[in-house]
């Protein structure tokens, strides 16, 4: 199945693999990959920091052969050289990543550009952009970037009216807040901590699907 298949989809769950935060409690994160691709997740992101090139590279090699010939997609954030090299779907841009087209140019017309949102006048400057899919987030505080402010409900509802591509909320979802943002009728959502910190990893995944299939 084509990544345009599976983007077309709703009820979708986008799984972000931070590398810190696997570390952070000793996990290996290739048996965490396949562990979230076999219990139902739809996407999967590398994100990293503070890596040398040549081994992000590595990883994301190894992780998109993990992803090869299964109805997945996966992504690598920030970094449009190594989702180029590493033969990944496509590449996450953030805040000070390279502009959308730019990143195009270099991955052509047959790879995934997702771009970060976080607020609406950000959507106006990019929703013209050649993007396949926005983030929209952070929509609850969360540790990662706990920096950023929140996106109040109805900024988000009268945002989201506007949108006509493929979208996610993503920012501290977890399985206690996931029905808020299902009742908004959001049907596609990005989680981190909540997947990755899991103690039950196979239950947690089912109950982020079942809750989206009330929508998607």
């Amino acid at each position: 199945m084509s990544w345009k298949n599976v983007l077309s989809r709703n009820g979708l769950l986008y799984a972000i693999l931070d590398k810190g935060i696997i570390e952070q409690k000793q996990l290996d994160m290739f048996s965490l990959a396949e562990r979230l691709l076999d219990y139902g997740v739809d996407i999967l992101q590398f994100r990293f920091k503070d890596l040398s090139d040549n081994l992000a590279l590595h990883l994301a090699k190894r992780l998109s052969k993990i992803v090869y010939n299964r109805e997945a997609i996966f992504l690598v954030n920030d970094r449009v050289d190594i989702a180029y090299l590493s033969g990944a779907n496509g590449v996450h841009l953030g805040r000070d990543d390279i502009p959308p087209g730019e990143a195009r140019r270099i991955l052509g017309k047959k790879r995934i550009i997702g771009k970060t949102i976080h607020s609406l006048e950000e959507f106006n400057k990019f929703k013209s952009e050649p993007v396949d899919y926005f983030s929209f987030g952070p929509v609850f505080k969360s540790s990662i970037k706990p920096y950023l402010p929140l996106w109040s409900k109805d900024s988000l509802k009268n945002t989201i009216r506007k949108v006509k591509k493929k979208y996610f909320v993503v920012g501290g979802i977890s399985l206690r807040n996931v029905n808020s943002v299902v009742r908004m009728g959001i049907k596609n959502i990005a989680v981190c901590r909540g997947l990755i910190l899991s103690k039950d990893l196979k239950k947690t995944v089912r109950s982020f699907k079942k809750c989206l299939e009330k929508v998607s």
